[in-house]
This record gives structure tokens, sequence and C-alpha cells, in this order.
């Protein structure tokens, strides 16, 4: 409260690839209503491209489960609140990131250059904003990341397959 937040949203209705898995303190910690998690797993098996195979959930208490959540539910519901507490939404895919000199020791504003998106065109228009902060949500190996140098990091992909199964 009392900071001014600005939040990028590439797609607004974009179903992102991802796994969907979060954890059980997860739900709590954010106060995440039983409508965000699709399904509540209490046993997996992984398998690795190369056959090796990891159960998970012989250590989750009968209470407990793993949340399954379909992104553009979890992130519509995540902005949403986000914009109910001030925040303003920009349609936009931020392009670069011009960071000021001395940016460790220093106050100079950041400037994010973007394209932002109106309804029903696929052309962005070019626009710039100034922060003095910036928090990136979008991956570590995101442009954010890369602009403020955070480094290299081993990273897992997730696949993501819907199929209907009975209740």
């Amino acid at each position: 409260k009392n900071i001014d937040t600005v939040l990028f949203e590439r797609k607004l209705d974009n179903a992102k690839p991802c796994g969907g898995a979060i954890p059980l303190c997860m739900v709590g910690e954010f106060d995440l209503p039983e409508s965000v998690v699709d399904r509540k797993v209490r046993r997996m098996n992984l398998v690795s491209p190369t056959g090796k195979e990891v159960s998970i959930g012989s250590t989750l208490q009968p209470d407990e489960y793993i949340g399954m959540c379909r992104r553009e539910i979890l992130d519509k519901y995540i902005r949403d609140r986000a914009i109910e507490y001030g925040a303003e939404c920009v349609n936009g895919l931020v392009t670069s990131i011009d960071v000021p000199e001395n940016h460790k020791v220093n106050e100079e504003p950041y400037t994010i250059n973007y394209q932002e998106y109106q309804e029903g065109s696929s052309v962005g228009v070019p626009k710039t904003m100034e922060v003095d902060y910036i928090v990136g949500g979008d991956g570590a190996n995101s442009r954010v990341a890369k602009a403020m140098d955070a480094g290299l990091y081993n990273f897992a992909i997730a696949f993501q397959e819907r199929i209907k199964i009975p209740d």
C-alpha cells in the first residue's frame, strides 16, 4: 500500500504453458480461494525422458496436497487482486530496460521500454516509463533478469497436457 505499482502483462487472456503445481503453503500464504485450485494431488509419479521415476507425495499428511492450477485462472486471480489493491495493469511487452550507471550506489530511475497493446490490435505502441524499483516475475532467463544481470540459472522445463479423467 502507498507504493505506485505497475504490472506488465503481455497477454491478459493467455494460458501459459506450466506444470501448474503449487505448494500448499502458497494457498495459505497468498490466501488463495479453493476455486483457484483445479485439482488436489496427493500422489504423483514423475518420469524423466531417460525413464527415471520419482514418486511424490509420500511425505504428505492426510490433510495436505499439491495444488494443481490452470495458469490462466491463477494468473487472472492474482492480477485482479493486485488491481483491486491499487496496481495499474499495462497490457504490454517489456522490450528492454535502461539501467542507470552505478545503479547499485545511486538512486537514478530505471527506464522501462515497452510496447503497449490495445484490445483488438496486434501492433503495440512504443512507450517508456521511469521507475525506482523493478521486480521481475517473468522467468529466470527473462529480459528483466538479463537487464538486472541476475546471472545464470539452472532451470527446469515443464510440460502441460490436459486430458479428461474421471472424477
